[in-house]
Order: C-alpha cells, then structure tokens, then sequence
C-alpha cells in the first residue's frame, strides 16, 4: 500500500507558522496539539486536523485555500473569513457530509486526501474550469 504524501500541504503550514516566526512549542502550547503532530502535519506525514486549521484560521486570519494550493494569500484581511459556498440543490447533501466527516476523523483524512489529490493531479483541468466559469461572470 501506498504511503499518504501531502507535502504539499505541510510546506504551506510551514510557511504560515514560519511567517507567524512561532516555534513548534509556541505552536503545540497555542492549540493544544503536540509538537510531534504539528511537525507530522508539517512534513506532510498526516493531514491537519480540523482543529488545527479551525485554529489558524480563526486566530490568525489564515486563508485555507492557500494552505490547499489553490490561493496566493496567505492571510485574509482582517474580519474576512473564507465564504462559504453555495452548493444548490446539494447543499442539504454537503451539510450531512460536513457533520459526517467531523464526527468519524478517519472519514475526514480520507476525504481531505482524496481532494488534495484530485487538485494536484487535475491542476490544468481545474485552471482551466475556473477560467472558463471567471469568463461567463463577465459576459
């Protein structure tokens, strides 16, 4: 079996954690996680917990969608929070997986695995989806 690699995502956490000039000890007694578990999450060993990027986010105004790689911000503005999007008819749908998946972590890992996954392995195709959607806003 294939071991998991999201370095990716660990090289963003660094970053952030870098950018913030914290220490792992800062971070682990800031959040409550251990030391050993932030530096897993940051050498792309295991994904975040949602805890952790709950924290980052809240505290420090982190932009999630950079640590995911799909934006350039690090930070928000202050007060800005990451919207949320509107699914349609599949929001009720959404709504039952996001309490799913923050009960069972193991559902989560693998959920949040297989995206991270999928925007690596799809970045043109996603790029491209986006261009296209950003066009049709303006015509």
């Amino acid at each position: 079996m294939r071991e998991a690699n999201y370095s990716n995502i660990g090289l963003q956490l660094k970053k952030i954690r870098d950018q913030l000039d914290w220490t792992l000890d800062i971070m682990s007694k800031a959040t409550g996680i251990s030391r050993s578990y932030i530096s897993d999450f940051e050498r792309g060993v295991k994904l975040p917990t949602a805890k952790y990027l709950k924290y980052l986010h809240d505290t420090h105004h982190v932009n999630l969608d950079f640590i995911f790689g799909s934006g350039n911000r690090m930070f928000n503005p202050l007060g800005e929070k990451n919207p949320r999007p509107d699914f349609g008819k599949h929001n009720e749908e959404i709504d039952e997986l996001l309490v799913f998946l923050s009960s069972v972590p193991h559902a989560l890992y693998a959920f949040l695995a297989f995206c991270a996954e999928y925007k690596i392995n799809n970045k043109q195709l996603i790029k491209q989806y986006l261009q296209d959607k950003e066009e049709e806003g303006k015509a």
